[in-house]
């Protein structure tokens, strides 16, 4: 926050937001699209590859996101959306090229552990523009929330993963909070490096629903604001994978869809970390991918 509120940009007019990012990064611009658009007046979407949607112009805001700086398909993205002149938010602990307004966060993060410094002063930078407001309360009450439920956190989560352990785990939630389940997953993945699937209701209803597994642990994430028939779908889903496998469910706390969106990705994230320690694998290094960016260099 203390860096959001040091942000100097004033109001101007766009067309379109274009978050372009990767892994730990990227999931910053789908949190933005999961949070705002909804009440955004122009349409945000995140793109993750080398390429650039056609419709980026010089009336179009293009956030850059890369925690080191050096993201490959960031750096060619970047580039094109200075080729079509666009106006150019950078944010990283590291230096990224060609931006029109920069944000430096701090270094010596993991990215999946720098989302805060990734997405509160995105935040701060989106209300400056003029494009959203309001939003500093929200992220107060998250903090105060975080402070406040941080052992009953970690303690349902290491619950939770006791119950992953050996399993194959199906983390699903509705479109409101589509990132969490996603998070859930990726955490999972680069956390405990283990495999995690994650759907979104009511989409899964019309194809997933006809999956037959067993021995899986099925989790369901809520905001508890869901509406009559959204909760129909959750109680029967929950019922159909309920054979043969274990179903967990978490409604989140908060009020505002910050606070309830951020205390479900840290529920999943605190998972992933107890995960990693009960499969006796180390949290924090991620060899595979930094074997492939040594391949693709």
């Amino acid at each position: 926050m203390e860096i959001g509120k040091k942000i100097r940009l004033e109001k101007k007019e766009f067309e379109n937001i274009v978050l372009q990012g990767m892994g730990g990064s990227g999931i910053t611009g789908k949190i933005l699209e999961n949070l705002f658009r909804n009440t955004l007046k122009i349409p945000i979407q995140t793109n993750n590859d080398y390429d650039l949607p056609e419709f980026v112009s010089e009336k179009t805001l293009f956030i850059a996101v890369s925690y080191s700086g050096t993201t490959e398909e960031t750096v060619s993205g970047t580039k094109k959306a200075k080729e079509k002149n666009a106006f150019i938010l950078g944010i990283s602990s590291g230096k990224i090229n060609s931006c029109d307004y920069f944000i430096e966060i701090p270094k010596n993060y993991p990215p999946r552990a720098a989302t805060a410094f990734l997405v509160i002063p995105l935040i701060f930078a989106l209300e400056k523009l003029g494009l959203i407001k309001g939003k500093e309360k929200e992220i107060t009450e998250f903090v105060e929330l975080a402070e406040k439920e941080k052992n009953e956190i970690k303690k349902k989560a290491m619950q939770t993963a006791e119950k992953m352990q050996g399993k194959t785990c199906f983390v699903y939630c509705t479109k409101k909070t589509e990132i969490a389940s996603f998070r859930w997953m990726t955490q999972i993945n680069e956390n405990s490096k283990g495999f995690c699937h994650a759907n979104v209701l009511p989409e899964l209803n019309h194809n997933e629903i006809n999956m037959q597994f067993n021995n899986g642990v099925f989790v369901f994430l809520k905001t508890g604001n869901e509406n009559i028939q959204m909760q129909k779908r959750i109680e029967f889903t929950k019922k159909v994978f309920s054979e043969g496998n274990q179903v967990i469910e978490f409604t989140a706390k908060g009020n505002s869809l910050f606070a309830q969106l951020f205390y479900l990705i840290y529920l999943g994230d605190f998972t992933s970390y107890y995960l990693a320690l009960l499969n006796k694998v180390n949290p924090f290094p991620v060899p595979v991918i930094e074997e492939l960016k040594k391949e693709l260099k």
